[in-house]
């Protein structure tokens, strides 16, 4: 059976290396022009000999997922990819530009960590067809390094990535671990760890398995209400795991790796978004290093709320920073193209029922 490299961290591909006759450092190389150079045929990797690439044409293979569809919002800062993967199932991620004031933007990609999503929120597309597999991790770093690849013509560069698209994180575990390793990695695709966000429902267990990784990730939870009665109406993992379960574990991440926690809070029209919400919350964060994350909610065709009045979301803002929480109201992107989670997906998995 021929072997696929992507997925095999470095010390894996020095191994696979030495198991073929070949030199640890024919592994490095490999794992260079992989991750790094975002290489899928041996051809020009040009300082690996044409001997040694005759071989590993025979024997192995680099693995790539398949652009099918890639949407650009009307003002070029946002874009959507939608990829096929070797068994015929689709996958989403994001591109998002941002201009910062010092002159120069940052790039954003935001990618999934699984086909479907078995967490069934109310507000998201992404369970819509249920859930099918987890992704590896050559498919998740994969998402990364096809962007890129992409983008290469405008000489920019991937600068952050945002594990947040489609899928439950912290449930594909060690394939998660292994891309963010991956991604990372000085001779990989080398984004700073720092530059790197984890986001989850809160499965508490996990996320104390994931503290205790100490690693200097940014890390979000999808919140997205002040109590347990109305979390249990879009939220199904709150009946399983409620608020205060939660929360202490965020304490504990807290306490472990010493790092803010960013709290993902969609406002729903009528549902959670009134003053005496944003006082619930803050009295529910109190104590926690947090930064509150408020997302106009965007609209969903098989959810029955809506999006509140903008001046709605600024008074809900307004009424948390009374209480010292800290929160920022974040741009809206994307709508026009689908970009919520699953949306373009499951535009592509109807059509092809339709066919059938």
């Amino acid at each position: 059976m021929m072997m696929d490299l992507k997925g095999l961290n470095q010390q894996e591909m020095e191994d696979y290396a030495k198991t073929i006759g070949e030199s640890a450092f024919r592994g490095r190389q490999l794992f260079k022009w992989i991750y790094n150079k975002g290489e899928s045929d041996f051809g020009p990797m040009t300082d690996i000999g044409k001997a040694l690439k005759e071989k590993l044409s025979h024997i192995c293979y680099v693995s790539q997922i398949k652009p099918v569809n890639r949407v650009k919002s009307a003002n070029g800062d946002t874009e959507k990819f939608l990829f096929e993967l070797s068994d015929g199932n689709h996958v989403e991620s994001v591109l998002m530009r941002y201009e910062e004031h010092l002159g120069f933007g940052r790039t954003t990609a935001c990618i999934s960590t699984q086909v479907g999503c078995a967490q069934g929120c109310a507000f998201c597309a992404s369970g819509k067809h249920g859930f099918i597999r987890n992704l590896t991790a050559a498919e998740i770093v994969d998402q990364v390094i096809q962007i890129q690849n992409t983008i290469d013509e405008t000489e920019e560069r991937v600068s952050n990535v945002v594990i947040m698209g489609i899928g439950e994180p912290l449930v594909n575990y060690d394939n998660v671990l292994k891309a963010i390793h991956l991604i990372n990695h000085c001779d990989g695709v080398a984004i700073g760890i720092r530059h790197i966000a984890v986001s989850t429902v809160g499965i508490p267990a996990l996320i104390r398995r994931l503290a205790d990784e100490k690693l200097h990730i940014r890390f979000a939870v999808s919140l997205h209400a002040p109590n347990d009665e109305i979390r249990n109406k879009i939220m199904p993992v709150n009946h399983k795991f409620p608020i205060s379960e939660l929360i202490d574990a965020c304490k504990y991440y807290q306490k472990t790796t010493e790092r803010r926690i960013t709290i993902e809070y969609m406002l729903i029209d009528g549902l959670n978004d009134s003053p005496a919400h944003a006082r619930e919350l803050a009295k529910l964060l109190d104590g926690l290093f947090v930064m509150v994350n408020l997302i106009p909610l965007n609209p969903v065709e098989h959810f029955p709320y809506k999006r509140p009045p903008m001046a709605r979301c600024r008074a809900f803002i307004a009424e948390t920073e009374k209480y010292g929480l800290k929160s920022l109201l974040r741009n809206e992107r994307g709508t026009g193209i689908d970009a919520a989670c699953g949306q373009l997906r499951n535009r592509v998995e109807e059509s092809a029922s339709d066919l059938l």
